[in-house]
């Protein structure tokens, strides 16, 4: 034992009197914005009920121009050899966890409930993922990677859906926080003498993804476009019929308590398929 003047009851000397507090908050992981699976063509879902594949026939025009009517001759008929594309539905992933009973009983918090919304997100975050990495199969590109953008490389890309006849509506660009700084250097972007081409931000659609409106097309940010900053993005232009999603079965929780291990099981599963359906109805915008 220490003695003198100048000894005290210190942190050190009262140390297993301190307690050590876990705060009930805790830092909980971001998560990205989601937004592929949202803006994409979900149609071929309809009436899906058994089955692993979907044959999507296509339907062509006939000769490109009407033929002229000559007297007293008879008219000549047309056919069109179809085609079809297949969507295969056999990406099955699931996310999973399981609480031993000590830690229910023990724990200051609920386990199960505070780590349900992260099974979701899982499961959301490997379709967006999926979807992510098909605008660079796309034939169509502009730009260059790990560059920014130019103004010109936008308009080319519009150009190239309005080529392909692609519908206007519908259409979305989706770009990393890395892209939209370059557009924020763009007079265009950001000057309200411009409003006419670009909306408000707003806080409802697709969560906060939704940025503005750039030449009347929604502009979504999200960094779960693929690459990174150093090595550049896979930004994209594309109208909605370009990709397609088939969630055949919706993510679906499955619950049971395991006797033998004496825990409480959760997992969640599902199973879909994608397929890019419209080439030239897409662009691979190379960036930032």
């Amino acid at each position: 034992m220490a003695t003198g003047a100048t000894e005290f009851i210190d942190s050190t000397t009262a140390d297993v009197f301190i307690p050590e507090i876990w705060s009930p908050l805790a830092i909980v992981a971001r998560e990205q914005q989601l937004v592929f699976a949202k803006l994409v063509d979900r149609r071929f879902e309809d009436g899906l009920t058994a089955g692993d594949t979907i044959h999507v026939p296509s339907v062509g025009d006939l000769a490109a121009r009407a033929k002229a009517k000559s007297s007293n001759a008879a008219i000549t008929y047309e056919t069109v050899t179809e085609t079809n594309l297949d969507i295969t539905i056999a990406t099955h992933m699931y996310a999973a966890i399981a609480v031993e009973s000590i830690v229910k009983v023990q724990g200051n918090r609920d386990q199960l409930a505070m780590y349900a919304g992260k099974l979701g997100y899982a499961l959301g975050l490997d379709v967006d993922d999926t979807l992510a990495g098909l605008p660079d199969n796309f034939s169509q590109t502009v730009g260059t990677l790990a560059a920014e953008n130019t103004y010109h490389d936008y308009l080319r890309a519009i150009q190239y859906l309005d080529d392909a006849n692609a519908p206007a509506e519908n259409r979305y660009f989706i770009i990393s926080p890395a892209a939209e700084v370059g557009l924020m250097k763009a007079d265009i972007y950001t000057n309200n003498d411009y409003s006419m081409l670009h909306g408000e931000g707003r806080n409802t659609a697709l969560e906060f993804a939704y940025v503005s409106s750039f030449l009347n097309i929604p502009v979504y940010k999200t960094t779960n476009v693929e690459g990174t900053n150093s090595a550049g993005h896979d930004n994209t232009l594309f109208q909605k019929e370009a990709l397609a999603l088939v969630m055949q079965m919706s993510p679906t929780m499955h619950s049971m308590f395991d006797i033998d291990y004496l825990v409480d099981k959760v997992a969640i599963e599902q199973l879909y398929g994608t397929r890019e359906m419209r080439d030239d109805h897409g662009v691979w915008i190379k960036g930032a």
